[in-house]
């Protein structure tokens, strides 16, 4: 069963058996419509797994949503995994024992160690058949490939959700200035900048053979169809990437987002800056990305070694 129908049932149950406030149901159907949007709405519930409902919340805790709002998502996530365990339309309750702290700034950010983003990187180059400057004939030759380098590599350097990257519109592209136009969360309008040479030309390139297609919408990526690529589908092919590319962990696109704020961070680049980036309502979102530079910190300030510098001290 398709999330969204599973989705439609949970409520109309809750409507039947619960004793809720008009108020509660249209805040549990917000809820598990966040989710919907986030995963896909023609996701197979019997696919969903608890690295799902992690990175949903995780999400959802860059939104600038208040621990109580979280909270309620979660207990929302929480009733209709159990409601889909005791139909019989999960083989497992996913939520059993998963631990969520909603409480804003209590857990850090996760992040891709730089080694394994270039391993991630160098993968998806390779299967693409771009190395150093990427060219139209290598696009057109490997489409589905390029889509996935250009989409990851787009969110490693600017930083942009998931939601974000697959929702930019061609006439956005501004290749002179090197600027991409967006609309973000709360609608608000922001820019980010194509400032290395590799992702200007692979864009470029990408643009190029999109054009020469004609399709039938203004989105820049695409998939095997020709259809504007899907949130859902853009993270099942990271997932997929990072595991042939031998990382451990599992990828997420909310990580990459974590990784490029936090290389920023550690590149001495200003916090105001970074929240303009990112898309931040309020700077306080973006302060967790400091504490996560102190790991860098460290590592620099042990390796000046100031004691060990002095005589007295050895």
């Amino acid at each position: 069963m398709h999330l969204s129908q599973a989705k439609e049932e949970y409520v109309r149950w809750l409507l039947a058996t619960r004793d809720l406030s008009p108020h509660t149901l249209r805040a549990y159907r917000g809820d598990l419509g966040s989710f919907e949007g986030f995963v896909g709405a023609e996701t197979d519930v019997g696919k969903l797994d608890e690295p799902d409902l992690i990175d949903f919340l995780e999400s959802q805790k860059d939104s600038e949503l208040s621990p109580a709002s979280l909270r309620r998502r979660a207990s929302s996530l929480r009733g209709f995994s159990r409601w889909l365990f005791a139909q019989g339309l999960i083989a497992s309750d996913p939520w059993l024992g998963t631990r969520i702290a909603t409480r804003r700034g209590r857990q850090l950010p996760r992040i891709v160690p730089a080694t394994d983003l270039d391993r991630l990187l160098a993968l998806l180059q390779r299967a693409a058949g771009v190395s150093v400057a990427a060219r139209p004939d290598d696009v057109r030759e490997k489409p589905h490939e390029s889509t996935t380098l250009l989409a990851v590599a787009l969110m490693v350097s600017t930083g942009v959700r998931v939601h974000e990257v697959v929702s930019f519109n061609c006439r956005d592209i501004d290749l002179t200035s090197r600027a991409i136009r967006l609309i973000g969360k709360g609608r608000r309008e922001r820019q980010v900048f194509l400032t290395n040479d590799w992702i200007a030309t692979l864009t470029e390139a990408y643009l190029a053979v999109r054009g020469s297609y004609e399709l039938p919408h203004s989105r820049l990526l695409f998939n095997l169809q020709f259809e504007p690529l899907t949130t859902a589908a853009m993270r099942a092919r990271l997932v997929k990437a990072a595991k042939a590319a031998g990382i451990e962990q599992r990828v997420t696109p909310h990580m990459l987002r974590h990784t490029a704020a936090t290389q920023l961070i550690e590149a001495g680049v200003d916090i105001r800056y970074i929240q303009r980036l990112l898309g931040h309502a309020s700077l306080s979102t973006t302060e967790i990305y400091t504490h996560v530079s102190d790991r860098a910190l460290k590592r620099v300030i042990s390796e000046a070694d100031v004691l060990g510098r002095l005589s007295g001290a050895r």
